[in-house]
């Protein structure tokens, strides 16, 4: 019969009290070792070295005593625990487990420690049969520390999802500081924007905060994720979109089929922040923290189902940070597999989305010279087809329509409004990384009567810039007419025209500060900075004392606030707004 043990382990932070686990026997041995202690004191000094969780020096101690005693069913239980919390490589833990395992004195908990070092090493089958018979011997008692059905449902979830021959498949790794793997990751322009904080940046700046605050922003500067925690339950990943007016809107906590019990964690996604890709223990985890992936329909604003995205993406250990470099057709992944304590592995595995996205188009009517006239019926066909693809109705308060097009290519828009006549233009969308597109309907009736419909298509693949080659179609406007803000200008005798960006003056613009500096150089700030965010994010203003860092370049107030709300509640608890005239701080406009 196994006696009734509970051991220490890292994860679980099991406190052992009141039970003595000496590894010494009723007689001590005599013989002395290497450091001039007896068998009986060095099993003593190793296991109070294990009770307070200095593992890599107990794994010396153990590893001594297994020299000379390499059958001591203790030795090997409490070494191979050891081993498979710091050893990079788990399965160095398995033969000290599985002869701890094989003698009846061990503690109960061997079963999971041994089923742990299977899972973690590909071998589900052993990792299932270690786990139930543990699961059966603790029965129906209510201490159950492991959570082992859990584990079990995870081991189950990796047979049937891991794939231990697609490992080959990893590009590059590297094993770095877990605090600090961030610096491994390269941000290419369709590859998003980081903003975090590493330790010493924060203890030198107003932000104090045991996690550190990060926050994911798309390529195409118009949606943010992060992940945080509100009134004490488990961490959520939130969403920020901006509108058609470019501004910020508030944070949106994501659903219940994002969101679940467990932690959510590293929200990135692709260019234009329709696909998510998200780390949980929740969903179908096939160990630890999982990476899946999930699409946003910016039609319905409905997420459809997280899919696991399996090997070599994923493993029985913790993954975590996927962050996708688009057209280079690989990520990056922050995994602990192969990775000793304190230590992760940064990998480059080979990544192309096989999901074609849909074209999202996010648009806008207006009705020159009736402002007020918000409502059209817009039937869209493709390629001369009579069946139509979509009929939308705008808003009939602010014009506004979403819908996703099955793909790139020509598309005909027929425009039907209260008043005027039935108008068509053709709309092309071309093969780009990022589809999504910023749309305006244009209609208007000029002093003779005539009647004139533009459409433009805006793809933004910056914060505030505009793709120098897109061409939007629609027409009819005169030579060099505005509209609205657009200038249209005819490209051939289809008159195709080309949207030309109007130069705004900046003027008033209110910026979000998130840190402050007194103690430190600007070449050490950023030189720290840059192991942790991408600093494009960032604007920074030195004043005699203080060196001072912004995110936004906003030029309504509304929209500087939710960003400050959207810095608050990702953990840059100190953020408020300044107001910047000509790219300088205006004295007293500053604001909580």
């Amino acid at each position: 019969m196994r006696q009734i043990l509970l051991s220490v382990t890292v994860a679980y932070a099991i406190l052992v009290s009141g039970t003595n686990l000496s590894m010494a026997t009723s007689s001590d041995k005599k013989a002395i070792f290497s450091n001039g202690m007896t068998e009986g004191e060095q099993a003593k000094a190793a296991e109070k070295l294990y009770l307070a969780k200095q593992y890599e020096k107990a794994a010396i101690q153990y590893s001594q005593l297994l020299s000379k005693n390499p059958n001591n069913y203790k030795y090997n239980y409490y070494y191979g625990i050891c081993a498979l919390i710091i050893d990079a490589d788990k399965s160095a833990a398995l033969p000290y487990l599985k002869k701890a395992m094989d003698d009846d004195r061990s503690p109960e908990d061997i079963y999971y420690y041994y089923g742990r070092a299977c899972h973690l090493t590909y071998r589900f089958d052993e990792a299932a049969k270690a786990f139930s018979e543990y699961a059966i011997i603790i029965g129906k008692k209510q201490n159950d520390p492991f959570n082992i059905d859990t584990h079990i449902a995870m081991v189950m979830n990796a047979k049937s999802i891991l794939d231990s021959n697609q490992l080959s498949e990893i590009l590059e790794d590297d094993n770095t500081e877990a605090n600090n793997f961030y610096s491994k990751y390269e941000f290419t322009a369709d590859a998003g924007k980081l903003l975090s904080m590493p330790d010493n940046i924060i203890k030198d700046s107003k932000i104090v905060k045991e996690d550190k605050p990060t926050i994911f922003l798309s390529a195409n500067g118009r949606v943010m994720y992060f992940s945080a925690t509100k009134e004490g339950k488990s961490k959520d990943i939130y969403r920020v979109e901006k509108d058609l007016s470019g501004n910020w809107g508030t944070p949106i906590k994501l659903d219940a089929s994002i969101n679940t019990n467990e932690d959510e964690l590293y929200p990135t996604c692709n260019s234009d922040g329709r696909v998510l890709y998200f780390s949980s223990r929740g969903h179908k985890s096939t160990g630890g923290l999982d990476i899946f992936k999930v699409v946003y329909n910016s039609e319905s604003k409905k997420w459809g189902k997280p899919e696991n995205m399996g090997s070599p993406v994923n493993s029985p250990d913790d993954d975590y940070c996927f962050v996708s470099s688009g057209v280079d057709q690989f990520a990056y992944v922050t995994s602990q597999r192969n990775a000793a304590k304190g230590k992760v592995t940064v990998m480059k595995v080979p990544y192309m989305n096989p999901e074609e996205l849909s074209i999202a188009v996010t648009g806008k009517f207006k009705c020159i010279g009736e402002p007020t006239l918000k409502e059209a019926v817009i039937t869209i066909t493709k390629n001369n087809n009579p069946d139509y693809i979509a009929i939308i109705n705008t808003d009939i308060n602010t014009g506004e329509y979403s819908i996703e097009l099955p793909g790139t290519g020509a598309y005909n828009y027929s425009v039907e409004v209260k008043g005027y006549q039935i108008k068509s233009e053709t709309v092309r969308f071309g093969e780009f990384n990022d589809r999504s597109y910023i749309q305006n309907i244009y209609l208007n009736r000029n002093k003779t009567g005539s009647e004139d419909l533009a459409i433009s298509n805006l793809r933004l693949t910056e914060v505030g810039s505009v793709d120098e080659n897109l061409t939007a179609s629609g027409g009819n406007t005169t030579d060099g007419s505005e509209i609205r803000g657009m200038s249209y200008e005819p490209l051939n005798a289809k008159k195709e025209v080309k949207v030309v960006e109007k130069v705004i003056n900046k003027g008033i613009q209110y910026k979000v500060q998130i840190g402050a500096f007194n103690k430190l150089s600007k070449d050490v700030v950023e030189k720290n900075l840059s192991m942790m965010t991408d600093t494009e994010m960032l604007t920074s203003y030195g004043e005699e004392s203080w060196l001072k860092y912004f995110v936004g370049s906003e030029s309504s107030y509304e929209s500087a606030k939710n960003l400050k709300e959207t810095m608050i509640q990702a953990g840059f608890t100190d953020a408020f707004i300044v107001t910047f005239e000509n790219e300088k701080p205006v004295k007293g406009k500053t604001k909580k």
